[in-house]
């Protein structure tokens, strides 16, 4: 589990990212978790999920993917 380099010009803390984190966000996703669940479970702030969604595509691409389904699923038993 790498982190990326800090760049020393942008000042601040390293990120607490690591590379397993867009995993476990789809399967928060799916079970229908909002940014205050993820950022719980993650033990950081909202503010810093809503960072990683900028700086971490995949993680952006994983939320995104499993609200998807999750919300296919409820509408699916709508019917």
């Amino acid at each position: 589990m790498t982190q990326k380099p800090r760049d020393p010009a942008k000042g601040g803390r390293p990120s607490t990212y690591k590379d397993d984190y867009p995993r476990q966000a789809l399967k928060l996703a799916l079970l229908g978790a909002t940014d205050a669940d993820l950022a719980s479970f993650f033990d950081v702030s909202e503010r810093t999920i809503n960072g990683w969604k900028d700086a971490h595509p995949e993680f952006l691409h994983s939320l995104k993917r499993g609200k998807m389904q999750a919300d296919a699923a409820v509408a699916k038993s709508l019917f």
